[in-house]
């Protein structure tokens, strides 16, 4: 019975000492893939660093939702890349927080030369300290990736503004008027909705569409006068449910055959994620 029990001890700390010294390896296993996926992005390795996530990776990173898929995550990336050229991320230090969840101290640092978002670009430097999180599979391949201040890069080149969930809904607006969806325009609209329009090549004078019914119908208006060669939106400001917005175009004026170009200014009310109130001034 006494060399049973002695047997029964020494298995005992064997699988111990196997299972720490497994975990161990995975652990040192799981660095590695993190530090060589870190630096895949600072050398815009893509195939490398696609090669170290699982097809479900998911990243959230500036933006109101995640990047679902390898493919959305590198292109959320490349859009980094072309905005700040310079674009860098340094580990400072990283620290296991489950069997396979790690927590990475680490600075992130780049220089606005590119557009980003539909924004133009400021000139501004940014280079913040962040706390990222990653989880891995039993594979060591990457599954998700989190940043904590999901607001500061653009809080630094000035567009803060754009993390206002209110300016979100507005760029959604702008992205379906691209597209001349007209009906998705108006998907993001209350029922109640009212557009003051105070253009002087739509009209002479300001008018005013009630319902979505008449929105709808200022659309078809609009398309028939003038025809956009440049719309594009330089600046955002948001507070609360309001958001302002400038916006450089270059159009035709289908009546008279002219070209012309302008500032427009835009001031939307957003109540529950819906355009309630929309007001357009050349």
């Amino acid at each position: 019975m006494k060399n049973l029990s002695f047997f029964a001890i020494a298995l005992t700390l064997l699988c111990t000492f196997s299972n720490t010294g497994f975990a161990q390896d995975m652990t040192s296993k799981n660095m590695a893939t993190i530090k060589a996926a870190y630096d895949a992005l600072n050398r815009k390795d893509w195939a490398t660093f696609a090669a170290m996530c699982a097809p479900g990776y998911t990243d959230l990173n500036v933006g109101s939702a995640p990047a679902v898929g390898v493919e959305a995550a590198i292109g959320l990336y490349k859009q980094f890349q072309t905005a700040f050229p310079d674009f860098m991320i340094k580990i400072n230090e990283i620290v296991p927080a489950g069997p396979a969840r790690y927590l990475l101290r680490v600075t992130v640092s780049g220089t606005n030369t590119g557009p980003f978002m539909m924004l133009p670009a400021t000139g501004k430097s940014m280079k913040f300290d962040d706390v990222d999180v990653v989880e891995l599979d039993k594979n060591s391949k990457a599954i998700s990736h989190a940043i904590t201040n999901t607001g500061e890069p653009l809080r630094q080149i000035g567009y803060g503004s754009m993390m206002n969930p209110n300016t979100q809904a507005v760029i959604a607006i702008y992205e379906k008027f691209g597209q001349g969806d007209v009906p998705g325009i108006l998907a993001n609209c209350a029922d109640n909705v009212i557009f003051d329009i105070q253009d002087r090549v739509f009209d002479t004078h300001g008018r005013m569409f009630k319902g979505k019914a008449e929105v709808g119908k200022f659309f078809g208006e609009l398309a028939g006068k003038i025809k956009y060669s440049k719309f594009l939106p330089v600046r955002f400001v948001a507070d609360g449910d309001d958001v302002f917005v400038l916006i450089e175009i270059e159009a035709k004026n289908l009546a008279t055959g002219g070209n012309y170009t302008s500032l427009y200014t835009h001031h939307f009310k957003v109540t529950n994620g819906k355009v309630t109130y929309f007001r357009g001034i050349d």
